[in-house]
């Protein structure tokens, strides 16, 4: 899943939806996926639908498509990238058994498809290109979907999580090896062509990075989850530990452009479980939103500019179970915050009324 501002006070969400099966020349079997991109305005009502429908390849089994990365360039154009087992159709271009990245018109029509490697980022460009980071390479391909240029970047494959600027220039985040069952977690800002700007190391216990993303001055968040302690600048981050032991705990740094260490947190839910799946999202003023994901549900949080917790927010469910997960986040033009993720059963959501899913089901906020 992934949620995107468009820009005017909408939003724009990439999901997938279980198919149920057809019959037919497009016949696709029960429990296989669908692509589903929805264009909502400010007020959450759907603008337009769009439904991307797999195919069983030749050795049959279920066609499932994967969601996740969206783009959207300042001049409307969506980018979204997955993977796609069986056959996808995008526009005039067939994808079979492969990560994919798509372009696609303001109203959801594509317009081009390329096959990829494993997808890490993509940037999307004010005239129309997007530069995308795949397998060990940083591509970035014209309005056409033509590649411009392909650089191999040392680290790719090993990196966890990588944020693109719109020139092609990396910063990729993950954890090198130092002995036998040792790691340590890396950061390096790398040019277009694979020059090293700065690197640092990040531990002495490595942590699982799962996003990285850059701030409104050029300087960089990063967020995942760990265990054991972090040091950052002058600081120290621990999980916070009870009676059950030290669960892992998210983190969430801040460096400025030229890698320095400003700030630190580590976040421990207030729910019982591991942390994982942190993502983040930084606005215009330089203040950050993060959100993790544990046994009992998800946790949001809201920093300012320079690390002061606003506020945190948890969607648990009672008693402990998975059935309330936020899975990306993005800000509004306006500085306010919009969220998407699944639930099961029936829950409200502040003031509304509450919504019931038939299975597992998407919310948006």
């Amino acid at each position: 899943m992934a949620l995107a501002s468009d820009g005017l006070g909408g939003l724009v969400l990439l999901g997938t939806s279980r198919t149920t099966g057809t019959s037919g020349p497009t016949s696709v079997e029960a429990n296989g996926t669908a692509l589903m991109l929805s264009h909502h305005d400010g007020a959450g009502q759907v603008l337009w639908t769009r439904t991307f429908l797999p195919e069983p390849s030749s050795e049959g089994g279920p066609a499932i498509a994967h969601a996740q990365l969206l783009g959207i360039a300042s001049t409307a154009e969506l980018f979204i990238a997955g993977k796609v087992e069986g056959r996808l159709r995008l526009g005039e271009t067939l994808i079979a058994d492969s990560h994919f990245v798509a372009k696609l018109a303001a109203d959801g029509t594509p317009q081009w498809a390329r096959s990829t490697g494993m997808l890490k980022a993509l940037t999307p460009d004010i005239e129309g290109e997007v530069v995308v980071a795949h397998g060990r390479l940083v591509t970035r391909y014209d309005a056409r979907g033509t590649v411009r240029w392909s650089q191999e970047l040392p680290a790719m494959s090993s990196a966890s999580a990588v944020a693109l600027d719109p020139d092609g220039g990396a910063v990729l985040v993950g954890q090198r090896p130092l002995a036998p069952f040792e790691s340590i977690g890396f950061i390096a800002r790398l040019s277009p062509v694979g020059e090293v700007y700065w690197e640092l190391e990040v531990g002495p216990d490595a942590p699982n990075f799962t996003h990285v993303a850059f701030a409104a001055d050029g300087g960089l968040r990063f967020t995942g989850d760990f265990d054991g302690t972090l040091h950052w600048g002058g600081s120290v981050l621990a999980p916070t530990c009870d009676t059950q032991g030290c669960p892992r705990a998210a983190f969430i740094l801040a460096a400025d452009a030229a890698g320095r260490p400003l700030w630190g947190h580590a976040l421990t839910g207030t729910a019982s479980g591991e942390a994982s799946g942190a993502r983040l999202a930084s606005d215009v003023n330089g203040g950050t939103a993060v959100l993790f994901r544990h046994g009992c549900g998800s946790e949001l949080a809201r920093l300012g500019a320079r690390g002061a917790l606003s506020w945190r927010a948890p969607y648990v469910t009672e008693p402990c179970a998975p059935g309330l997960q936020l899975r990306d986040i993005t800000f509004l033009p306006g500085g306010d915050l919009a969220s998407a993720g699944t639930f099961s059963g029936t829950r409200a959501f502040g003031a509304q009324e509450p919504f019931t899913a038939d299975d597992t089901d998407t919310f948006l906020q």
